[in-house]
């Protein structure tokens, strides 16, 4: 396989770098295959969500990813891309950021990073994957809508200095090819330990709203399919397979 960012087509603005590759199989067949936009217009998030677009004041990218993997281990690559980017912003900015499941990248408590995993089916059933990445690089929280603003963070007002966005992209890319060839290789095991000295676990509440009722809980740490365990508080344990959570604090 050619490695992730063997190519790279920049725009400067798309409705969203995701859609622009779902809707055409010229990108989607095109393993680590990247478009990068300068703006997006319709940029979304997890659970439908919009995401907030900085012009200019953003690193805004998504990557097309054939997974040499067993079917089960495929819902891993949003783990193990928000480990990608934090892993980058260690060598490139050293800093040290925090893990939020699945795949939100935190810097002081504010979210620096969004990542939304979309499939598609591929030639033969194989899966085709679509990873968006979002990290918040320039301006302050105050240059954000006001109903996302006090959530978020960016790298220049953690840093107090403007950011090199070619070399932040090119770091996540090596990290990204890096770690889906360890998990390729069955380094999972590893990989799900690396994430989870970096995440927001014990000490935290967490609110799961389920088909039958809600329940809360501190997160304790991830099964070997990267599922939440959530030790609730009528002492039981729960799996948080997908979907939201309440982060309580």
């Amino acid at each position: 396989m050619k490695p992730i960012g063997h190519t790279i087509i920049r725009l400067d603005e798309v409705e969203s770098t995701s859609t622009l590759m779902l809707e055409d199989s010229a990108y989607l067949e095109n393993h680590g295959l990247v478009v990068i936009a300068r703006h997006q217009t319709g940029g979304r998030g997890r659970m439908g969500r919009r995401w907030a677009s900085l012009p200019g004041g953003q690193l805004q990218f998504s990557l097309v990813l054939h997974p040499n993997l067993p079917p089960e281990e495929v819902p891993l690559l949003s783990l193990v891309s928000g480990l990608a980017v934090a892993r980058a912003l260690e060598d490139v900015l050293a800093l040290s950021p925090a893990l939020k499941w699945p795949n939100d990248v935190l810097l002081g408590g504010g979210k620096v990073c969004g990542i939304l995993v979309e499939g598609a089916p591929g030639r033969g059933g194989r899966p085709r994957l679509v990873i968006g990445i979002g990290v918040n690089c320039d301006g302050t929280p105050g240059d954000f809508p006001p109903e996302v603003r006090a959530s978020l963070t960016t790298l220049a007002h953690e840093t107090g200095a403007p950011v090199d966005k070619e070399a932040l992209l090119q770091a996540i890319l090596a990290q990204l090819n890096a770690l889906h060839e360890r998990l390729a290789a069955g380094d999972k095991a590893a990989l799900l330990a690396e994430w989870s000295r970096r995440a927001l676990l014990r000490g935290h509440r967490v609110r799961m709203n389920a088909a039958d009722g809600a329940r809360e809980g501190e997160p304790v740490g991830l099964t070997a399919e990267g599922c939440l365990i959530i030790a609730t508080d009528d002492g039981g344990q729960y799996a948080q397979l997908s979907g939201e959570l309440e982060w309580l604090r």
